[in-house]
C-alpha cells in the first residue's frame, strides 16, 4: 500500500511539473518577449571571475544591441583558455533571451 501512495505523489508532481514547463512559455509571451535571440562572445581577464564575467557582459551585450528589451536569459559558458601561469583566461559564453522586437 505504501508504494501505491508514493507513485501516487509522484504522477501528480510529475502532472503539475508537466503543466508548469507547458504553460511558462505562453506566460514568457504574453508581455511581448517573442523573439528568441541569442549571441556568442569571446571574454578575457586576468582572474577566472574576470574573464567569466567579461564573456557573459559580451555576450549580453550582443542580444541588447539587436532586441532593444530582453528577459535576463541563460548563459552557456566555457573556459577556452588559460595561459600556463594563470595570467589570463578567456572564456566563450553564448547568451539566450527573449526579446520584444
Amino acid at each position: 500500500m505504501q508504494k501505491v501512495t508514493w507513485l501516487r505523489r509522484f504522477g501528480l508532481v510529475s502532472a503539475v511539473v508537466a503543466v508548469g514547463l507547458a504553460t511558462t512559455p505562453v506566460a514568457a509571451h504574453a508581455d511581448g518577449y517573442d523573439t528568441p535571440r541569442s549571441a556568442t562572445a569571446v571574454g578575457a581577464g586576468n582572474t577566472y571571475a574576470a574573464g567569466f564575467a567579461a564573456a557573459e557582459q559580451r555576450a549580453r551585450a550582443a542580444v541588447l544591441a539587436v532586441g532593444h528589451d530582453c528577459t535576463p536569459g541563460t548563459y552557456s559558458t566555457l573556459s577556452t583558455y588559460v595561459s600556463p601561469g594563470g595570467g589570463t583566461w578567456v572564456f566563450q559564453s553564448t547568451h539566450h533571451a527573449m526579446c520584444v522586437d
